[in-house]
């Protein structure tokens, strides 16, 4: 746990007693017994330092009663709906019978570790101070680190200690939200457990600042890849255009949402419009090239890579999209080449080693490919592999019942890469399968027609 020198400390107990009770008989939570013991439980746990005690799947057993041998947090989601319900009770009680209550007791997003700390000289619980917002800005400082696990956790636990000096500082929730995405995104964490909290931190940092356009954004990307609510989605990002429609990172996060979506035209005048404002910016450029993919204008999609390339060389996102694209057009052993060095520059990524284990099933090395899945399987989290790239493993390895498995699984557990099963061609031949039309349905889309174009 980092220790910040100014951090504000827990007052005496005696003290946290008192604003307890005063929080149990207000009017917000008289109603709500189970509340009141669900506050009460985690604030003892708090101040007996037993942090241990306030993780999901420990509070799921002792206080819910749930059984430790099945309870699994993917499918059961009590403790975080209950820690959300009563955030915003407390959030209602700070802002009603609590107004001047001297001690605050919270729940910051993402944690279930209470904030209890006095109010400072009186400041307004909005305003940011000089030390939250220099954690904040650490915390920025690791989300523009290589992706990784470690890096999204420490910007996590910067941010989370801002919230804990600042609790209602925007930005810090934005923060948050964006640590969480990634964690998600990446498959570090389960991504239906992950985009819960990002959704959550995000909506809270739009409350507290409506005009924030990154958050809208950010939550476009949320309630589109893991929500799967496109109108709520195509809201979000139009709001966010609206806000700032000089933001390249806007434009380009629409228009990979549109990609993703099929709306190819409109995604080309948004990626277009992104480069426009900054030429530079490489994320429009990525995702340029995988629409070129989703349209299957593959020489296309190579000269834009190799722009890319010239402007951000030996990256992963690189060799893998290389290794993808020769696997598209036959050239297994290509692949092959690229997914190896894929793995060496980021070999904490299990997506890497599932795509290389492909790319063996589809040169046919049948064996090699099914020792690499297990080692894959042996090394990693099973959590941490993406049913979505599992299934391509399996149209490789040339079982298409076990490769709609797990797209079945892909939609079930929220993988952020399912909202564009309809448009990968690894996909293609499964189309005909009664089974891809139920999916497609489940992604709010109906059957595809494809122009397979290669020039």
């Amino acid at each position: 746990m980092l220790r910040e020198p100014g951090h504000v400390l827990s007052p005496p107990i005696d003290q946290v007693e008192l604003a307890l009770a005063r929080v149990e008989q207000s009017a917000e939570f008289r109603s709500s017994p189970r509340h009141r013991a669900l506050l009460r439980h985690l604030v003892a746990q708090a101040m007996g330092d037993n942090h241990a005690a306030l993780k999901e799947s420990v509070i799921a057993v002792e206080f819910f009663g749930r059984p430790a041998a099945s309870f699994d947090p993917r499918v059961d989601t009590i403790v975080r709906v209950e820690a959300r319900r009563l955030r915003a009770r407390l959030s209602n009680y700070y802002g009603a019978s609590g107004r001047d209550s001297p001690i605050r007791i919270e729940l910051p997003v993402g944690s279930y570790v209470p904030l209890i700390a006095p109010r400072q000289n009186g400041q307004p619980l909005q305003d940011a101070t000089r030390h939250a917002r220099d954690l904040a800005e650490r915390g920025e400082h690791y989300l523009r680190q290589p992706l990784s696990r470690e890096t999204l956790e420490q910007a996590l636990e910067r941010f989370d200690l801002a919230l804990r000096e600042s609790p209602a500082y925007a930005a810090a929730f934005v923060g948050i939200g964006r640590a969480w995405f990634n964690l998600a995104a990446g498959w570090y964490a389960p991504p239906a457990i992950a985009s819960e909290h990002a959704a959550e931190a995000l909506r809270r940092a739009l409350e507290l600042d409506p005009t924030h356009a990154v958050a809208q954004v950010l939550l476009g990307a949320i309630e589109h890849q893991f929500e799967h609510d496109w109108p709520a989605a195509r809201r979000s990002f139009e709001r966010a255009v609206a806000l700032a429609p000089q933001m390249a990172f806007v434009h380009s996060s629409y228009g990979c949402h549109l990609y993703m979506r099929g709306l190819f035209d409109a995604a080309e005048r948004e990626l277009q419009l992104a480069r426009s404002l900054d030429p530079m910016y490489i994320n429009a450029r990525n995702h340029m090239v995988n629409l070129r993919i989703a349209q299957r204008r593959l020489d296309d999609a190579l000269a834009e890579l190799k722009a890319l390339t010239d402007l951000a060389p030996d990256t992963m996102s690189t060799a893998g999209t290389l290794g993808a694209i020769a696997m598209y057009r036959g050239d297994a052993e290509a692949a092959v080449v690229h997914y190896e060095k894929a793995c060496r520059d980021l070999p904490d990524y299990p997506g890497c080693f599932v795509a290389l284990a492909s790319a063996h099933a589809m040169a046919g090395r049948l064996d090699q490919a099914d020792a690499l899945r297990a080692q894959t399987l042996q090394r990693f989290d099973e959590e941490r592999l993406s049913p979505y790239l599992l299934a391509i493993f399996e149209v490789r390895r040339g079982r298409p019942e076990a490769a709609l498995d797990q797209l079945e699984r892909a939609v079930r557990e929220r993988d952020p890469y399912a909202v564009q099963i309809p448009h990968e061609p690894s996909f293609d031949a499964l189309a005909a399968d009664p089974r891809w039309e139920a999916l497609a349905q489940t992604l709010g889309r109906g059957s595809r027609k494809r122009a397979v174009r290669t020039k």
